[in-house]
């Protein structure tokens, strides 16, 4: 409870102690006053207007040197435009011609790959016949030997015989 009590006062003594200003924060600056423009009459106004006149022609000559200048890079933009754009097409056509004969590539391995199929098929169907023949012969061998184990053991020579040469077939081949 003790701690509890001394925690709940120091929480409030810190809390309490950051509504103070301390001496250490940046003091916000002081607003300066601006300096105001003072317009005086002049005694001779036409001489202020041709004052004028001759800034704003000045002002007109550069403004016109600008937009020469503006649209010459214009023509430029629109000159780069028109390239990039006949690119953009030759590219759109190299990227179409590209599609088909890919188009094309998938097509001729799709038959392939039903022919190899095919191939495979035929290949473990003649291996099956080649392994049934051996078992066959197998058996004849078999039969053969079988005289030469003793009866409880003579007719698994034959058995033994088939599924030996049918072995040997299947994995050579």
């Amino acid at each position: 409870m003790k701690r509890i009590l001394t925690l709940l006062i120091l929480l409030l003594t810190i809390n309490s102690s950051m509504a103070i200003q301390w001496p250490w924060q940046k003091k916000e600056p002081k607003p300066k006053p601006t300096p105001a423009v003072v317009v005086t009459k002049s005694k001779n106004p036409i001489q202020d207007s041709r004052l004028i006149v001759r800034e704003l022609s000045v002002e007109l000559k550069t403004a016109k040197a600008e937009n020469i200048r503006l649209k010459t890079s214009l023509d430029k933009a629109n000159n780069n435009l028109k390239t990039t754009e006949l690119k953009v097409i030759e590219v759109q056509k190299a990227a179409d011609a590209l599609k088909e004969w890919g188009i094309a590539q998938q097509q001729e391995a799709y038959k392939w790959m039903e022919k190899f199929e095919k191939t495979i098929k035929r290949y473990h169907r003649l291996k099956l016949i080649a392994c049934i023949i051996a078992a066959a012969a197998g058996v004849f061998i078999g039969l053969q030997f079988m005289n030469l184990v003793p009866p409880p053991y003579n007719f698994g020579v034959p058995i033994g015989g088939a599924g030996l040469f049918a072995a040997l077939v299947w994995f050579l081949l």
